[in-house]
């Protein structure tokens, strides 16, 4: 909020016009005579002439054509291309005074100018965010702040708008930090966002698209700083070869962490109806379902089968076994309640776990021989994985998005456990991306983690299309508490939500406007100046944000309009740029393979029915 003293006219005002005519009435003439002076004097001593004194003698000589004794043994000539050369270069010089004062000059009610002129967002600086940085990280340690490299000292938000057409210092998210961006397709997500977070994390990352343009912008550059890039491509985006595969029931051996697994799948059922009526019996069914297969050794194959079976005695059996006799009282009710019921629970059950139904997908996350495990504790263990990276690729939500979310919850959950271990806090911190959250990575209890996840070490990077796409995940309440939550909001291009905009305006705060107001009576004019209150940003300026600009709104300090940084405006540009050539090269070679033998499908003749 800012509020001015009072209403101050501008000299370039149009009533001043009347005071800026008679200055140049009088003093133009002056001027115009001192820049002949000067001519004639550089003219002088570049020929050994002489030049009359300053003064009306001068004056009357220059006014008169009386050259010679204006300026002695001096050509005229010479004096005349002196002339024409100090105009143009006095012209050319206040072309340019001229361009610097229209790009410090403001006009009443500039946004930019109004946002630029609080001094709370210095904390997001770089001395301040690296002094932070070696206060957080045992491994920085007695290294001077100054001499801190950006990527070790935190995220790059962007550089404050301070004018229209001045770019400001950078501010950045530091090591204890949870981000939430809202930002629509092609305003700049990827680009100033996952691909620069993704390259700079100091640590082990993950990072979750719906695309191949993260991976193959960072891959191979996450390669060659040492750590071990896995790729989870079931739906074969990249159309690169498995490499690994993960087991979802490693170390599942309590009944929380099987109803935690459980509510990923559930997570993804998209009929809000049959979600809110069988939802949580499906969770539990599936909870019983995989607790009896990992503490019995089996895979998801098992599971696959069992909820084909209603009636199957097997997985109580197992549970019983295994010493959960309430589970497996639990699941002895849902196979012998109301065949409706069961059935609803069931078709429910296999509706949200219908990713098990897809070979390709389960191979993945069942043995295959010769392949290695993805070990998530490994992963997060500094010195081990402390560079690796983990992509998680799915096209939609309806194919493998509930194991994405599975594995990303269970390697935050390794590392909070790694954190716990190391003294409270990850270092190097875990960077997580989550671009397109909403769609292919839907954690339930998100809201809930982010409260304490930065102060882990563990730096989230959610990343959503619109505040109500998040609503639709997690609820209104979830939604607001995951908005509360998270210390740096960045709201980009695209926002059409009028409820957000509306929201955010408010938060933006108010100023000071001077407004001119002219009235006439009995043939004169009078000219008031008074001041308005009026919202820094409308929301219909919000709304209108152009690509590459984002809204800040950090905790503790007041609103900031950014400028964002993508990463072709980066000294790496030309080795992302190379890196994007190569892997795009490979997923077409690969395409062509998978498609078969570089067969180019003709849609005339190999499907003339279309």
């Amino acid at each position: 909020m800012s509020r001015a003293l009072g209403p101050k006219p501008s000299m370039w005002h149009p009533s001043a016009a009347g005071g800026w005519l008679v200055l140049a009435v009088c003093w133009g003439p002056v001027g115009c005579l001192a820049m002949v002076w000067g001519a004639a004097h550089v003219a002088a001593w570049l020929s050994g002439g002489r030049v009359m004194g300053f003064g009306s003698d001068f004056a009357l000589a220059v006014l008169h054509g009386r050259f010679e004794r204006a300026w002695p043994d001096t050509p005229t000539s010479l004096v005349t291309a002196v002339l024409i050369a100090g105009g143009l270069g006095l012209a050319v010089a206040g072309h340019h005074l001229w361009r610097r004062i229209e790009q410090h000059r403001t006009w009443p009610g500039d946004p930019i100018a109004a946002l630029a002129r609080s001094t709370r967002l210095v904390s997001l600086q770089r001395p301040q965010v690296a002094a932070k940085a070696v206060q957080l990280r045992r491994s920085l340690r007695g290294r001077r702040p100054e001499r801190l490299a950006p990527e070790e000292i935190g995220l790059l938000l962007g550089h404050l708008q301070q004018r229209a057409r001045r770019t400001g210092p950078a501010v950045y998210a530091s090591w204890e930090d949870t981000l939430v961006a809202f930002m629509a397709p092609r305003s700049g997500k990827t680009t100033a966002l996952s691909i620069p977070y993704v390259l700079s994390a100091p640590g082990a990352v993950i990072a979750t698209s719906n695309k191949a343009d993260l991976w193959a912008a960072t891959a191979e550059l996450r390669r060659e700083t040492g750590g071990r890039v896995w790729l989870f491509d079931p739906q074969h985006i990249t159309y690169q070869p498995q490499g690994w595969w993960w087991n979802p029931l490693a170390g599942l051996f309590t009944v929380e962490d099987a109803h935690r697994l459980a509510g990923h799948f559930v997570l993804t059922v998209d009929d809000p109806n049959k979600k809110d009526l069988w939802g949580p019996a499906a969770q539990d069914l599936l909870c019983a379902l995989f607790l009896a297969a990992a503490t019995s050794g089996r895979s998801l194959h098992e599971v696959a089968g069992w909820l084909d079976e209603p009636a199957i005695p097997t997985p109580i059996e197992l549970l019983q076994t295994a010493g959960f006799p309430l589970m497996a009282s639990s699941l002895r009710g849902t196979q012998n309640g109301a065949v409706e019921t069961r059935d609803g629970i069931y078709q429910t059950a296999r509706t949200a776990a219908k990713c098990l139904r897809d070979q390709e997908i389960l191979a993945w996350v069942t043995p295959q021989d010769g392949l290695p495990a993805f070990d998530p504790a490994t992963f997060v263990h500094p010195g081990a994985g402390q560079s690796g990276t983990l992509y998680l690729l799915s096209k939609s939500r309806s194919a493998a998005a509930p194991l994405i979310a599975a594995l990303t919850d269970t390697v935050m959950r390794a590392a909070e456990h790694q954190a716990e271990q190391a003294g409270g806090r990850l270092d190097p911190p875990l960077v997580v991306v989550l671009d397109e959250a909403a769609n292919i990575c839907r954690i339930a209890d998100l809201p809930e983690l982010y409260s304490h996840l930065g102060s882990r070490g563990i730096i989230p990077v959610t990343i959503l299309q619109s505040y109500e796409q998040g609503v639709t995940v997690w609820g209104e309440p979830g939604m607001a508490a995951l908005w509360g939550a998270a210390t740096r909001k960045l709201i980009g291009a695209g926002t059409d939500s009028p409820r957000l905009a509306r929201d955010l305006a408010t938060l933006t705060g108010q100023h000071d406007v001077p407004i001119r107001s002219l009235t006439y009576t009995d043939g004169r004019a009078s000219e008031q100046l008074s001041l308005r209150r009026q919202d820094i940003l409308e929301p219909a300026a919000i709304r209108a944000l152009p690509p590459g600009t984002a809204l800040l709104l950090a905790t503790g300090g007041t609103p900031a309009l950014l400028t964002l940084r993508p990463w072709y405006t980066t000294p790496h540009a030309d080795q992302i740029t190379q890196a994007i050539t190569t892997a795009e090269n490979a997923i077409t070679k690969a395409a062509r393979t998978h498609f078969g033998n570089n067969k180019v499908i003709d849609f005339t003749k190999d499907f003339p029915d279309l």
